[in-house]
């Protein structure tokens, strides 16, 4: 048996004078349990990151028609995403592979997901991806970063061996029973000890059996969502054209009378946020006609009408995307012909077939950025260079690619010019994102603040360039470009607040390891600071023990580092397993002082009991 956890990075504000009796775990229901919160209409996207290593995660290579595009791994989830829409899916419910879960959609509440195709990175704890996690944690086989409202991010530990299906799974751990279980957190619900229920902390075998909801997961969904609608908006069927740049017929109901409806596609290359067509007529309610635009590709189709709650959206259903009408890109000319090797030039290209272009190179580099004006012109910006060369242009979309040769020629860059830095202060121990402005950034390679190099150098625009400053002693330092090509004399202020400094790893528990860290002002009656502790247990003890000394002490299968313990001060972690306590350093307290911090947590899987988090050190300025 293999447990199943969320991990909740939603931030909690805990009072410092808030205490508990004893070490416990926190006690579950025996039906469904929100977790507090809800996506909105601006959330219902979900992308696959497909990083998935293990070879039969993504060995089902055979398409099928309710999901378009899609293979292996990225099936397998998107699978896990219907289960838990409005109502069968593609008005049948097929696709799963199992006799245990003949219908995919059950959720019968005013929720459905949009596929919004494959990501290139893991994305951030709100960009709403799922992807594969190098390492284990335990017996945790994935879990859910969400802070609800505002998206979340699924993450499936490598440790394990991965089976993609369809059918049922004799042997490593199941996609999509996983993907099922882990989406039930990303919608709101937190675990249940109701038999047979999807959002059991715990799977048996594969994992297969969780890829059906039941009724107690269907009761949590319409607790939050609401039981479907009667006026939600239904697509029943697609007639017309699916090809890009004809008209797409959507049938069904409840849509809104009048040209205030918006049709949502899956966006190619996306980033997200859905390809939505604003302004659609309605004539009778029961359909709606849409020109089907450049830059989407196979995947989903919903239907907004005019309002903006949860039950204003449609169910989703599958499209193929046709490629346009056979008219390959021809590009005739380029305007202008020539400019610095720094890029960032913004040039004209004139042409045909142009319309749902998908790439503008030179020279075989994508472009900064590009706009497909009409079919005949494009507006794009020049990516950076070799000096001296002369490079194809070349514009692609989906029914082939047309180059302009030897069109594009890289010259000298203008001298560089640069005279601001923003922001202009920050704290000695660096790490502060800043931007230079000038004239002229092209050509810029190296940033150094009193000499010292800063890291993340990057041109952004023909005017300016980021970096990351380094640490530096307090005080106030020029800032020079490419080892002194150009300087902006005092141009960084560096400011001594203090500094929290990690001092050693803690010790796992069911969420990993606890994080603590700091933030704010050190100073003597300054503006104060605050402590952050993440990842903890949720709903636990959380002692904090404080120290004038630093030390290293085996403690519980951990390390204590607060020796000898001055203080002990008991919290509670709050639902999200997270403590938050404001402080101010007293005045009078002598530069330079130091203590330091540490949590320990009641946490019955962690290995005698209590997790721990890192050891904090804080030095006043």
């Amino acid at each position: 048996m293999k447990t199943l956890h969320t991990l909740l990075a939603t931030a909690g504000l805990l009072g410092a004078g808030l205490g508990v009796a004893a070490l416990s775990a926190p006690v579950e229901t025996a039906a469904f349990n929100p977790l507090g919160g809800s996506l909105g209409q601006g959330q219902r996207d979900f992308r696959v990151d497909n990083n998935f290593t293990d070879a039969t995660a993504n060995n089902n290579t055979t398409p099928h028609v309710n999901f378009p595009g899609a293979l292996g791994a990225v099936m397998a989830i998107w699978k896990g995403h219907v289960e838990w829409s409005s109502e069968p899916y593609a008005g049948n419910g097929l696709g799963d592979g199992v006799s245990s879960n003949p219908v995919l959609g059950s959720g019968g509440a005013n929720f459905d997901n949009i596929f919004q195709g494959t990501a290139t990175t893991p994305g951030g704890a709100n960009g709403n991806i799922h992807s594969e996690l190098a390492g284990s944690s335990g017996s945790t086989l994935a879990f859910t970063l969400s802070p609800i409202s505002d998206g979340w991010q699924i993450q499936y530990f490598s440790s394990w061996t991965w089976q993609d299906g369809p059918g049922s799974v004799g042997s490593g751990i199941d996609i999509q029973g996983v993907a099922t279980h882990e989406i039930g957190h990303s919608l709101g619900l937190d675990h249940t000890n109701s038999p047979g229920a999807t959002m059991q902390p715990a799977i048996s075998g594969t994992g297969v059996g969780q890829r059906s909801i039941e009724s107690d997961d269907i009761l949590g969904i319409q607790s939050i969502y609401g039981i479907k609608s009667a006026t939600k908006p239904h697509i029943g069927s697609l007639a017309g054209s699916t090809q890009i740049g004809q008209t797409l017929i959507i049938n069904g109901s409840n849509f809104t009378v009048g040209n205030t409806n918006e049709v949502w596609f899956t966006k190619l290359s996306s980033d997200g946020m859905p390809v939505k067509v604003l302004n659609v007529n309605s004539v009778s309610g029961n359909s709606v006609s849409v020109t089907i635009p450049s830059n989407v590709q196979d995947g989903e189709v919903m239907v907004k009408n005019n309002g903006a709650g949860f039950a204003n959206l449609s169910n989703a259903f599958p499209i193929d995307i046709s490629a346009g009408s056979g008219d390959p890109p021809v590009v005739t000319s380029i305007d202008p012909t020539m400019g610095p090797a720094g890029g960032f030039t913004p040039v004209s290209l004139t042409g045909t077939g142009f319309t749902g272009a998908n790439s503008v190179t030179f020279g075989g580099v994508q472009a900064e950025s590009f706009t497909v004006n009409s079919n005949t012109s494009i507006s794009a910006v020049t990516p950076p260079g070799a000096f001296l060369t002369q490079v194809d242009v070349t514009v692609t979309d989906s029914d082939g690619a047309g180059t302009l040769t030897q069109a594009y020629i890289y010259l000298f860059n203008p001298a560089i010019d640069v005279s601001t830095v923003t922001p202009n202060s920050g704290p000695t121990t660096g790490g502060t994102p800043v931007t230079l402005s000038g004239n002229s950034a092209l050509g810029i390679t190296s940033v150094e603040f009193d000499g010292v190099p800063a890291t993340d150098v990057e041109v952004i625009s023909a005017t300016e360039v980021a970096a990351t400053t380094p640490a530096h002693a307090a005080g106030t330092v020029d800032v020079t470009v490419n080892g002194g090509a150009d300087t902006i004399p005092g141009g960084f202020t560096y400011l001594n607040d203090g500094a929290f400094i990690d001092i050693g790893p803690g010790l796992a528990g069911s969420l990993g390891v606890p994080l603590l860290g700091g933030s704010g002002d050190l100073t003597p009656g300054g503006t104060g600071f605050t402590l952050d502790l993440t990842s903890a247990n949720p709903s636990s003890l959380a002692v904090m023990f404080v120290s004038l000394s630093q030390a290293a002490a085996p403690f519980k299968g951990g390390t204590l580092y607060t020796l000898p313990i001055l203080l002990q001060i008991n919290l509670a972690t709050d639902g999200f397993g997270h403590v938050s306590l404001p402080a101010q350093i007293p005045v009078g307290t002598p530069p330079g002082t130091s203590f330091v911090l540490q949590f320990w947590i009641a946490d019955p899987v962690a290995i005698h009991g209590a997790s721990a988090s890192n050891g904090l050190k804080v030095v006043t300025p």
